[in-house]
């Protein structure tokens, strides 16, 4: 009988321990990056909704945001976007199921989200969908480059998905954001 003989991996091939512990620093950071955004996102329990200088502060100068409320690009402009969604009384994002992949000094991401949230008139919703997202390395760490979510649904607490899938979405105003933010 012949013996069986491993093929060694070629040295170029393997990751060293710095890559590796890089490569997962890298996904930790990302995933930090990810929960920050909720955490500023949220409130209404112990302190009002979207921290909007915070949450502008996780993004590029050059971002670009694309959702319920449309498309918005400059972190300005996303820093003005999240300000309106202040008036949202209530906001609790759940996300899961994080799929990252990385390229360097650049990286892709993909989740799911559930939002609780009350809507400035009082209407309580559940929002679910997906967010696409890309990263880049800078200075300061990793930055969200673009957001897109895509909803699955959006549907007053009354009705839920199953009876109501897609609910009205409201219009972005100053002073009625769509939603999630």
């Amino acid at each position: 009988m012949k013996k069986q003989t491993r093929t060694a991996q070629k040295p170029a091939a393997r990751e060293s321990l710095a890559q590796r512990v890089r490569r997962l620093e890298d996904l930790e950071q990302i995933k930090q990056l990810k929960a920050l955004y909720c955490q500023y996102c949220d409130g209404g329990w112990d302190r009002p909704t979207h921290d909007y200088d915070a949450i502008a502060a996780l993004f590029t100068e050059d971002a670009v945001t694309e959702g319920t409320a449309g498309r918005t690009e400059g972190r300005e402009n996303i820093r003005r976007l999240y300000r309106s969604y202040q008036v949202t009384p209530f906001a609790f994002h759940r996300v899961t199921n994080p799929i990252i992949k990385l390229a360097g000094n650049r990286a892709t991401g993909n989740w799911h989200v559930l939002v609780a949230l009350t809507r400035p008139d009082g209407q309580a919703v559940w929002i679910a969908g997906i967010y696409d997202e890309q990263y880049v390395r800078t200075r300061a760490g990793w930055r969200i480059k673009t957001l897109k979510f895509t909803p699955a649904f959006i549907t007053s607490y009354e009705q839920g998905w199953g009876k109501q899938r897609i609910a009205p979405v409201q219009p972005r105003r100053a002073s009625t954001p769509a939603a999630p933010g």
